[in-house]
């Protein structure tokens, strides 16, 4: 039984290494950053959206894509990204991730 549960997380391994190396999905997205101040996760790229939770500098963020919602301070462009202190996933306005308007390329 041992041998199978090795044999299948090698596969699991594989594949995720594959995919990861041909670009696919959203693992090539992926853009690490951090918050520059307390920023809310929203449950969508609108104001309207409610707070998931709160970011804050030092927690890190796995930035993911970028996409339009509310302006704010002029600028509508929101990026889908996860907390990596809490797992919390949401949409943050790229004003409050630092280095989101040059190094977020990927579209949602």
């Amino acid at each position: 039984m041992l041998k199978n549960r090795v044999g299948r997380l090698v596969a699991v391994a594989a594949a995720a290494t594959a995919a990861l190396t041909l670009g696919t999905g959203v693992a090539n997205a992926l853009y690490v950053s951090d918050y520059t101040t307390a920023a809310n996760i929203r449950s969508g790229p609108y104001t309207s959206y409610t707070s998931k939770g709160l970011g804050y500098p030092g927690h890190g963020t796995n930035d993911w894509c970028w996409t339009l919602g509310s302006t704010v301070n002029g600028y509508n462009v929101w990026d889908s990204n996860t907390d990596r202190q809490t797992g919390v996933w949401g949409y943050t306005h790229e004003d409050y991730i630092s280095g989101a308007y040059e190094n977020q390329q990927t579209k949602c």
